[in-house]
């Protein structure tokens, strides 16, 4: 177990109105974060980028106004077995003593960001102090679930700002003669069925350029903001990168794709297997799931934690920047669904079992994304075999 201190002069503890959970909000100097908490950030979705226009902001206030961050940074969300309050030394106390369900939640990059501050923080003092919630009480297998609620809820009308910006005019082009054109929203509260982020997000795992057989998308999985976010740096800025306008130009057949996959792995029996929290493939409430990129109704939904490592795998298929800007299938991608797609869904069947049965857990676990792209790849090799041998 660990114990980390933060010096505070003010503390509050509110108990949850439902439930054992109790919450403690504190500000501690960020001079004082502990280095340690760095240690426990396997329960986040994401990666930290400090590349990113977010993670440069977060260190420009740290820095340049410091006395200014605790109004314009949120903070950081704790995840711990429990939590105390030292009177005398003025300290809040968490103990944490599992990873898998204890750490930061939410505030990663401003743990980075500070960590990394403190290295050349100013001798005559830094009046930076950063926010802390620290929630305490809560049953593990609600840790996925508050992780993903909290890392997709900053920055909630990211999508529509980039809309107004007429910034998706290139993919509304390339959907426009698609059944589901119409069904997308690219607005906050349009009520279609079809979020633009989860179009961004099927794209997203296609991109060569940030991936490859060695590093695959898994930090993208419960992310979307940070998807549109990335979208819009590059639809602003062409020396930020142009993967999207490459994405864009397949728009079409990747989001065919992904409901060709979820289609065909309805027919093999899965059909007992959890696609939710309660619920399972093939439950009442899945009976007529509508698969808007195919324009057919079929019995059953296969959870996202199962599709996206599936979709991920087909980017071992991809000849990327060949010639420069240009997207293109190795294999064509019918034939290959067709020759890989009953073993993809086998593994993935594997992981969730491996998983405890929690699909959003597979879509976190870098196995099943390296299973998927291995068996692709290996469907690849064994279709260049068979046309040399029919030469």
């Amino acid at each position: 177990m660990s114990s980390l201190r933060f010096p505070t002069h003010q503390f509050r503890s509110i108990q949850a109105p439902v439930g054992d959970a109790r919450v403690g909000l504190f500000y501690t100097k960020a001079a004082t974060v502990p280095r340690e908490l760095w240690d426990w950030r396997e329960v986040n979705p994401r990666e930290v980028n400090r590349r990113s226009s977010v993670y440069r902001q977060i260190m420009q206030t740290l820095t340049q106004e410091p006395a200014r961050f605790h109004e314009r940074n949120r903070g950081i969300t704790i995840v711990a077995k429990d939590l105390t309050f030292d009177d005398k030394r003025k300290e809040a106390v968490l103990h944490l003593d599992d990873v898998k369900v204890h750490g930061v939640v939410d505030g990663a990059h401003t743990l980075d960001a500070i960590l990394e501050a403190q290295i050349q923080a100013p001798e005559d003092g830094w009046p930076a102090y950063v926010f802390v919630k620290a929630i305490v009480g809560v049953e593990g297998d609600q840790i996925a679930e508050i992780a993903g609620g909290l890392n997709t809820s900053q920055q909630v009308d990211l999508k529509s700002l980039e809309n107004l910006r007429e910034h998706f005019a290139e993919l509304q082009k390339v959907l426009s003669g698609e059944s589901y054109a119409d069904q997308i929203a690219y607005k906050m509260n349009d009520p279609k069925p079809v979020d633009v982020r989860e179009v961004l997000y099927y794209l997203a795992v296609f991109d060569c350029s940030e991936y490859d057989e060695k590093r695959h998308p898994v930090a993208l999985f419960g992310r979307k903001e940070g998807i549109v976010r990335r979208f819009a740096e590059q639809a602003a800025d062409k020396d930020v990168g142009d993967s999207f306008r490459m994405l864009i130009t397949k728009a079409p057949e990747i989001l065919k794709l992904r409901d060709v996959i979820e289609k065909r792995a309805l027919d093999m029996p899965i059909g007992r297997y959890k696609a939710g929290k309660t619920a399972r493939v093939r439950s009442e409430s899945h009976r007529d799931n509508n698969l808007v990129f195919l324009n057919e109704t079929v019995n059953g939904k296969i959870p996202l934690g199962w599709v996206m490592p599936m979709l991920a795998g087909f980017r071992a298929n991809v000849n990327w920047n060949m010639p420069k800007g240009s997207f293109s299938w190795i294999v064509p991608i019918d034939e290959l669904v067709n020759s890989c797609v009953d073993r993809l869904v086998l593994g993935i069947r594997d992981v969730h079992e491996q998983e405890n049965a929690r699909p959003e857990y597979v879509g976190r676990n870098s196995i099943a994304w390296r299973m998927s792209y291995n068996t692709v790849s290996q469907a690849i090799l064994e279709w260049q075999l068979a046309r040399e041998r029919r030469r």
